[in-house]
């Protein structure tokens, strides 16, 4: 765990992007910090993602408050920067059903991968102009 903290601090990454999947959860789901990288990155994310999972639709997903898809609050040990790292980078988490196949758990993450990167470039580069 070390290693890994101390690579996340050297690096300065942009964003922190953990993939799982969910043995409760019949559906393609996510999470991210913030209201603005929610809208911006993870709508667009599960979109794109259902092209080949559908959502979760569910009104309560591990234990949290969840709407269309999206849980605004995580875990206590997810991946994430150390506290000390400045500035923050953005960090979501996606997850997919476990029961799905294997080979629709990964389209659906590269889907959902490239729409985030695609996105955030897009909101970087318009974020100096607010």
């Amino acid at each position: 765990m070390r290693l890994l903290e101390s690579e996340l601090v050297s690096h300065s990454f942009d964003g922190i992007i953990a993939l799982h999947t969910d043995d409760t959860s019949q559906g393609f789901y996510g999470f991210a910090h913030g209201a603005t990288l929610t809208k911006h990155l993870i709508e667009p994310a599960l979109k794109a993602a259902e092209e080949f999972l559908p959502r979760n639709a569910d009104d309560v997903i591990d234990g949290f408050p969840a709407s269309n898809g999206i849980i605004r609050k995580g875990f206590q040990g997810v991946l994430s920067a150390p506290p000390i790292v400045g500035p923050r980078p953005f960090e979501i988490v996606m997850e997919t059903p476990a029961a799905a196949p294997t080979y629709l758990k990964e389209a659906a993450f590269v889907a959902a991968l490239r729409t985030i990167l695609i996105h955030y470039r897009e909101l970087i580069a318009y974020a100096p102009n607010l």
